[in-house]
């Protein structure tokens, strides 16, 4: 059974533990890649604090975050989504979205609950924009983007070389208001 909940400052390691799991899915057994990071360890003391800060944050403050995640079976994170608020005070009426679900946890509404939960927020909290990015590749994702509203507004040719490869990405956003 899958449980959407949300994410506390303690629930820091199994989010911890989720990232370096998914981020080391990209571009792997056919999938196009999802993460500039090609090594990262989420668990370190600077990422703590950020998530921990974060999420303790008020909104409309800079710098809050909001953090959904699916639990598995195990109790343990298969997918998440968060929400977050610039370190610029004028632009308090944006929020910036990523999102990843578990290769194994692919094509199961996942993507879509935890898209649907964060706009349904933002509309409520007066945050009129949701804004992502997405590699040019990642059409799966863009697709979802779309039939959810997101258009997209522009393209970084070549922002990342991964792996040896050159990747584009794509700059997309939703008005949740207006």
């Amino acid at each position: 059974m899958l449980t959407t909940v949300s994410l506390t400052p303690d629930d820091f390691q199994r989010w911890a533990e989720h990232l370096n799991r998914q981020i080391a899915e990209s571009g792997q057994n056919g999938r196009p890649f999802f993460s500039p990071m090609e090594a990262v360890d989420f668990q370190s003391p600077e990422r703590r604090a950020r998530f921990e800060n974060g999420l303790a944050t008020s909104l409309h403050q800079p710098a809050w975050m909001r953090a959904w995640a699916v639990e598995g079976p195990d109790a343990s994170l298969v997918a998440h989504l968060d929400l977050s608020g610039s370190s610029i005070p004028s632009e308090k009426h944006r929020a910036t979205l990523g999102i990843g679900v578990e290769d194994a946890f692919h094509r199961r509404g996942i993507g879509r609950e935890l898209m649907l939960k964060a706009i349904e927020f933002a509309a409520h909290n007066d945050i009129e924009w949701i804004d992502l990015f997405v590699f040019s590749d990642n059409l799966a994702a863009i697709g979802l983007y779309r039939s959810l509203g997101f258009v997209k507004v522009g393209r970084r040719n070549d922002r990342f070389r991964i792996s040896g490869r050159s990747v584009d990405d794509v700059t997309m956003t939703l008005r949740t208001k207006g």
